[in-house]
């Protein structure tokens, strides 16, 4: 088993799409929540503590190929394997030159198609104000009604939704495409 460098980026992994820093017992508790709404897995808070080392050293175990699963999944990878491979082939930084959209150049009201593996398909509305609206949503977690915040559109890269207002719910941050990034097309 892998762990290490691939551990910590796990954790940031899963922080991020949680939107917030695992710091306190409440954020384990938040994170835990998250994931079983997100994966309909569960982790404890206890497990997801000793992960992230909260507990110190002295309660410190190797986690179990299981909970490395969840978060994996959880941060939009099939599994703990997948998510190592990826990162094998990480490369840090580079320009991208991708077909992209930034929102200040829609009108409000327009529709946009968004595709990503394996077959997710989510049509969005612009509501002005960097904000947008799901108005339909197949195979994908996004819900209609769903709410997120957005500047820019890339072709062929993650989208990360901000301040994403999942079926009423706290505000969270969600990714998208992860694996292969996501289509996009005005409609």
């Amino acid at each position: 088993m892998v762990t290490g460098n691939s551990d910590e980026n796990l954790r940031e992994i899963c922080e991020k799409v949680a939107g917030r820093k695992m710091q306190t017992p409440l954020d384990f508790d938040f994170l835990a929540m998250r994931i079983l709404d997100s994966t309909n897995l569960y982790i404890a808070p206890i497990t997801l503590k000793r992960f992230w080392g909260y507990l110190g050293e002295k309660r410190q175990k190797p986690p179990h190929r299981y909970t490395l699963n969840i978060l994996a999944q959880y941060a939009g990878y099939i599994d703990y394997e997948e998510f190592v491979k990826s990162k094998e082939n990480d490369i840090d930084s580079e320009f991208l030159s991708n077909h992209s959209l930034l929102t200040r150049n829609i009108q409000k009201g327009c529709k946009i198609e968004l595709k990503w593996r394996p077959d997710r398909c989510v049509i969005v509305q612009y509501q002005g104000m960097n904000i947008f609206k799901v108005l339909e949503s197949k195979n994908s977690k996004l819900s209609k009604g769903d709410t997120f915040q957005l500047e820019q559109f890339i072709d062929g890269e993650s989208l990360i939704l901000n301040c994403l207002i999942h079926e009423g719910k706290e505000p969270t941050n969600y990714i998208c495409g992860r694996l292969g990034g996501i289509k996009f097309r005005i409609i």
